[in-house]
């Protein structure tokens, strides 16, 4: 049921019986973008007319997020412009408020507090991404960070270069122990590579701080389960936790952070950790968006769909990404990593070009061939086509997938060039002006421009994926 509105309310054109099918999507990130993408492709011009919602005229390739906070990557050839990467695809930045699924229309708001827009669909498509699962941890969302979207990462690094400055102005060893202490929570793909990216950072910018010793720096992955990257095979996640370990990267296992203040984190086996920076990776939640769907949900929220994509009870609606639960030939969903949403997001162009056509909707079947994660330190895991590796020739092949992987010669390129450069020259520690929000000693949920509290979930489409670091090969 639609939410009442007070506001002055504009209608977007309407359906009418001789216009051509609209198909709106919801999210305009990996899923999102891939299937309008792919529609394009195989629709003609006066087949059906394609709008993509989303928040932001851009989204995140999200394999480069950790590498675009710590400098491998300039930050802005780690996002894809909407617009570029479609042609024929009307594009509208707004939030998605609600759906009335009776009347097939969208509610949106074209800015966050501008007019209410309403429009009308022949199809839906829900690619709303997800957002940082947030468990009720005191503390979290006023003192912990998250690795979500391209501020977070950017915001993330400020914070470590606020830190080293703090250090090399402290005269308590103890001090500044505490300050060069990060935690990272969660040990999947995304929680690995920011403990490992984030500790060779530290490491090489602290050579700029005279009275900054390297043994200062401690990074602190905790993780609940029995081992990190539970999803490879034990032998390589054990060589994951070893060359983390070699690095000097602490991993407490069967453990999980139950408390966080402005400098100490509790574990629940009762141990404190004297830190100002614990970063949560500890999994993702849905978009909320699907909380105010009349729509079929799992017990965590994840939107219920058949095996062609349509969610349960309705013909018209479809779901695809991280919100959405869409299962293999055996029942099993598949993982929320970038390249399953983009999968599933082609699989979606193709099954609604059926359908407008007259066919029926083909199932959605992903084949793996393989997994490659970073670890940071020019060092990652791999296994590809049942082949095994580890080390330098994992990462190697992971930057050459996903550079590969990338939209577009020119972002391609500047990727490239920014890899060398980052191999052959030193990185520039300096701050982007982004940590000075009041996030630490007594933070109130707002910072001091009155910006709303940095962790908390937006209510618009975010098109997002999970997975940060891990590449999945498919077919």
């Amino acid at each position: 049921m639609l939410s009442t509105v007070t506001e002055a309310t504009i209608v977007v054109e309407q359906r009418g019986s001789a216009a051509r099918p609209r198909i709106v999507i919801v999210g305009g990130g990996f899923a999102g973008a891939y299937c309008a993408q792919k529609l394009e492709r195989l629709l003609r011009p006066n087949e059906a007319e394609v709008v993509l919602l989303d928040r932001n005229n851009y989204f995140l390739f999200y394999p480069l997020l950790v590498e675009a906070g710590t400098g491998s990557v300039e930050p802005r050839h780690a996002v894809v412009s909407i617009r570029d990467f479609l042609r024929r695809t009307r594009f509208i930045m707004a939030n998605v408020t609600d759906v009335d699924l009776d009347r097939r229309r969208v509610v949106l708001r074209l800015a966050d507090d501008g007019p209410v827009d309403r429009l009308d669909y022949d199809h839906l498509v829900l690619a709303p991404g997800s957002v940082t699962r947030l468990p009720d941890v005191p503390g979290l969302t006023r003192f912990g960070f998250e690795m979500k979207s391209l501020s977070d990462a950017v915001l993330l690094r400020d914070h470590a270069i606020r830190q080293l400055e703090l250090a090399d102005a402290a005269d308590d060893p103890r001090r500044r122990r505490a300050l060069l202490h990060l935690v990272v929570v969660g040990g999947n793909y995304t929680g690995v590579e920011v403990a490992g990216e984030l500790q060779v950072f530290l490491a090489r910018a602290s050579r700029q701080y005279r009275r900054v010793d390297p043994g200062d720096i401690r990074l602190t992955l905790v993780e609940l389960g029995r081992r990190i990257l539970p999803t490879l095979d034990p032998e390589l996640s054990q060589y994951a936790l070893e060359q983390l370990e070699r690095r000097g990267v602490r991993v407490e296992l069967g453990t999980t952070v139950t408390r966080i203040d402005a400098n100490r984190a509790a574990l629940d086996d009762g141990r404190v950790l004297d830190t100002e920076t614990v970063i949560w990776c500890a999994g993702i939640a849905p978009s909320p968006l699907t909380e105010r769907l009349a729509l079929p949900t799992d017990s965590c929220g994840y939107l219920l769909c058949r095996p062609d994509l349509r969610v349960e009870g309705r013909d018209e609606v479809w779901a695809v990404g991280d919100s959405a639960v869409n299962t293999d030939a055996h029942g099993i969903p598949y993982p929320a990593t970038a390249q399953h949403a983009v999968r599933q997001g082609r699989q979606l162009a193709r099954n609604l070009t059926r359908v407008l056509r007259g066919d029926e909707p083909q199932p959605c079947r992903i084949t793996s061939n393989g997994t490659l994660a970073a670890l940071g330190c020019r060092t990652g895991v791999a296994k590809v086509f049942g082949v095994k590796l580890s080390g330098f020739p994992a990462w190697f092949l992971w930057r050459s997938v996903y550079l590969l992987k990338m939209p577009g010669l020119a972002r391609r390129l500047r990727v490239a060039l920014d890899w060398t450069a980052d191999l052959l020259f030193p990185s520039n520690t300096v701050q982007l002006g982004l940590a000075t929000r009041k996030h630490r000693r007594g933070a109130q949920p707002e910072d001091v421009d009155g910006s709303p509290e940095r962790m908390a979930p937006s209510n618009g489409a975010t098109g997002g994926t999970s997975s940060a670091s891990a590449a999945e090969v498919s077919q």
